[in-house]
């Protein structure tokens, strides 16, 4: 089934537009091998576009003491917390590594990264795979979840989802994620049944491969998708 160039066009502009210069995505397997860095980006979701940055600041501060891919779970998470001295100084010292920090910008969640490290540190959830482990039986799972609400509060909903999409968790809200971007993208009601050879020639135009795009869109819906409709 051929694509017009024109349905191409428009998703692959709205890609540009959402989801950012395709050579900035980071691959799901930085966060695969992360526990720590699936928090970072996780809590930080629910400070608009900032969580991208603070991944980055950190990652940034981890690779200036260490030549290694940055592997860190909860535990080495929290040795950073205690070379900081404190939440608020994490936030400037790390969060903000190398650039200027100031308490009136986007807040840097530095108390609630803490604080759900700490939780899944006690829960022995220190590295993906023990969370991944965990998901294996609800009621492990259930703690684990209980847990991160503690921590999280009000925004425990979505940073919770967040966490589970990065850590290559199902879950039922992100099954259909490329078929709601190109099908809110286009102002269809219903996803095309082309979705996937869309996304194809999409991916293709953006000079990515498709499992690279789809996961962009998946961790662009896993923050915005509730105003998914506004921004089409």
């Amino acid at each position: 089934m051929s694509i017009s160039t024109d349905t191409v066009d428009v998703v692959a502009a709205a890609c540009r537009d959402r989801l950012g210069d395709p050579s900035a995505w980071v691959a799901s397997d930085a966060y695969r091998a992360s526990l720590a860095l699936c928090i970072i980006e996780s809590v930080q979701s629910s400070c608009g576009h900032s969580e991208v940055a603070v991944v980055d600041r950190y990652l940034a501060y981890r690779q200036a003491r260490e030549t290694s891919p940055v592997t860190d779970g909860a535990r080495e998470l929290l040795r950073t917390f205690e070379e900081a001295g404190s939440s608020d100084q994490w936030a400037g010292k790390i969060g903000s590594y190398k650039r200027r920090y100031t308490a009136t910008g986007v807040p840097i969640e530095a108390q609630h990264i803490q604080q759900v490290a700490e939780r899944l540190h006690r829960l022995h959830i220190n590295s993906v795979e023990d969370l991944l482990a965990a998901a294996d039986s609800d009621h492990a799972l259930d703690a684990v979840r209980e847990a991160w609400t503690e921590a999280c509060g009000d925004d425990a909903e979505v940073t919770w989802a967040h966490l589970l999409m990065l850590a290559g968790i199902p879950h039922t809200d992100l099954g259909t994620a490329a078929d709601t971007f190109i099908s809110t993208t286009l102002g269809t009601t219903q996803p095309p049944t082309d979705a996937a050879a869309i996304l194809a020639a999409t991916a293709e135009q953006l000079g990515v491969d498709s499992d690279r795009l789809d996961y962009a869109i998946r961790r662009w819906l896993s923050i915005h998708g509730r105003s998914l409709e506004r921004a089409a």
